[in-house]
């Protein structure tokens, strides 16, 4: 299920994830990709490069778990709740929830 916060922390998340040591053009582009970097931490090695590879991509999220999915061997319910949990962080640590 989709919840309010979740386009805004994917975005935050596509951001994160393509740019390693980016540039700001504001505060609170900062504060996003902080946010993103503290709730990245909580997940395992493996569990962060799933996530970094889902969010990297160009293709949609959907299409991006899909294709993680097969060429990993792991069921895309793993990968969803694993970005309904990254989601639930950043959106706590960016005062959402």
């Amino acid at each position: 299920m989709r919840t309010f916060y979740s386009e805004y922390v994917q975005h935050c998340m596509r951001f994160y994830a393509r740019h390693p040591r980016p540039k700001f053009r504001s505060d609170a582009d900062k504060q996003n990709w902080n946010a993103c970097d503290s709730a990245m931490k909580g997940f395992t090695d493996k569990e962060q490069d799933i996530l970094m590879t889902v969010y990297r991509e160009g293709d949609t999220i959907p299409d991006n778990v899909y294709k993680v999915s097969v060429d990993r061997n792991i069921k895309q319910d793993t990968i969803w709740k694993l970005i309904n949990e990254l989601e639930r962080k950043v959106a706590k640590r960016r005062n959402l929830i």
